[in-house]
């Protein structure tokens, strides 16, 4: 498949195949004679992949490692990945997403923490602010003041 039925398949953008491509997160494809790229299954799963550990956060670097661990197999129909790795390479996958949901749990936490900051915020001033009835009368403009006075300054002189 070429570049725009990738990008087409895998939900992505092309440029965004060339940049996985140029941070050698997906591998240069093979060319045909006219000079187009030519991609397999494999491509369309690894950028799936990638796609994905990108929407969990995981940060390019961490991509790369991950791309690393992730088993190159040459029949995308066989079974799924995972089983290709060896006990090491799925312990540090499941160590990568554990770090990654700590990293959500102090997230969830410290807004939290700020959401009920502003509950208690809204709540001070809710308490602290005057009865409808209890308030001023809102002050004019300063236009609207000078214009009054003008006319208090001139019915004093008719007087």
């Amino acid at each position: 498949m070429r570049i725009g039925e990738l990008a087409s398949r895998a939900g992505v953008n092309i440029q965004t195949i060339r940049f996985y491509e140029r941070c050698r997160l997906l591998r240069k494809p093979p060319r045909t004679p006219a000079g187009y790229r030519v991609y397999g299954e494999h491509d369309l799963e690894l950028v799936v992949f990638i796609r994905k550990a990108s929407h969990f956060s995981f940060k390019l670097k961490e991509i790369r490692r991950l791309v690393q661990l992730y088993p190159a197999m040459d029949d995308c129909t066989g079974p799924p990945p995972l089983i290709h790795c060896s006990a090491e390479c799925i312990a540090e996958i499941a160590r990568m997403g554990e770090q990654k949901l700590a990293e959500y749990d102090q997230q969830i936490a410290s807004l939290a923490a700020l959401r009920q900051e502003l509950v208690d915020t809204l709540r001070q001033i809710s308490n602290s602010a005057p009865a409808p009835a209890d308030r001023a009368p809102m002050k004019a403009g300063p236009r609207k003041e000078r214009a009054r006075r003008a006319r208090g300054s001139q019915m004093a002189r008719s007087t």
